[in-house]
């Protein structure tokens, strides 16, 4: 089998794949992304050196090509992590080949903050579930709509968590934030940042590229949005978040899944009824109760 692997965490979404391939008898083609190849060789050797024969485990080294040739050579097991869009490209490559395809891709991630829940609690639950990695997880919270009766009580709760956010050397421990890894991501964020305001969106917090070395860009929040906003439309995978206030449940699940992606979406609520109801609704892969991924 093969496994075309992604960057933001080189460890766990390859090993969630290839481990148990190679418990189940397999021998695996493992690329990881070219983002990440140092990763990719030092697992290699690792299971080398726990005792996986010469050869059951192979790291190939290069970029999206080469993850294309993988793929045409037709692996009886295809599996990979990555965006929406390389993700179609593959299933459309590999159909011919009849083999097991696994997809796990990006999402637009909403969830609503109903008025129940209560404000303060979920804005630093959410903040953190929009920022952690510095947005850079499938599964974090890239959109949020919360009831207008505890909108603005949110909205502050929640840019106060982000000024708590300490941005700085990643080997520091009391660092939260760090650069992102891939540059052409903070020309995406701020092209959605110039979008939204242009549209009628309010800044609260960041919105703006920091000065090198690395690529930094400091956390964005963004109030006043609507869905026809590529920040609430298109992945960001970035330190960015558009909150929106709804009328109510109807509203929320309305946008909430107006969406092309279906990875995650989440409701804060204190009603285990309410929140399994409206999920249920959704047409997402997994969801979240009162927490984030």
């Amino acid at each position: 089998m093969a496994n075309i692997s992604a960057w933001n965490y080189p460890w766990f979404v390859g090993t969630n794949v290839f481990v148990p391939a190679l418990l189940a008898g397999n021998s695996v083609l493992y690329k990881p992304s070219e983002l990440a190849t140092l990763t990719g060789l030092a697992i290699a050797d690792l299971l080398l050196e726990a005792g996986v024969p010469e050869g059951v485990f192979s790291a190939l080294i290069g970029s999206g090509t080469l993850g294309a040739q993988v793929v045409e050579e037709g692996p009886d097991g295809l599996f990979f992590t990555g965006s929406v869009g390389t993700g179609l490209r593959i299933a459309e490559a590999y159909a011919r080949h009849l083999g097991v395809l696994q997809l796990e891709l990006g999402g637009k991630d909403p969830v609503y903050v109903a008025q129940d829940a209560d404000p303060t609690t979920a804005a630093a639950a959410l903040a953190d579930g929009a920022f952690y990695n510095n947005g850079q997880s499938c599964c974090s919270v890239e959109r949020i709509y919360v009831h207008e009766s505890i909108h603005d009580a949110f909205v502050e709760s929640f840019a106060s968590a982000v000024d708590a956010m300490s941005m700085g050397d990643p080997m520091d421990a009391d660092t939260y934030l760090g650069p992102l890894t891939r540059p052409p991501q903070a020309e995406l964020i701020s092209n959605q940042v110039s979008q939204a305001l242009e549209a009628g969106a309010t800044l609260v917090r960041g919105g703006a590229q920091l000065p090198g070395p690395g690529t930094w860009f400091e956390p964005t929040v963004l109030v006043n949005v609507d869905n026809t906003m590529d920040v609430m439309r298109d992945e960001s995978f970035g330190p960015i978040i558009g909150i929106q206030a709804v009328a109510g449940d109807e509203a929320a699940v309305a946008a909430m899944d107006d969406t092309d992606y279906g990875l995650t979406a989440g409701v804060f609520t204190p009603s285990r009824q309410r929140a399994e109801s409206l999920l249920a609704r959704l047409d997402v892969g997994s969801a979240y109760w009162n927490c984030c991924d």
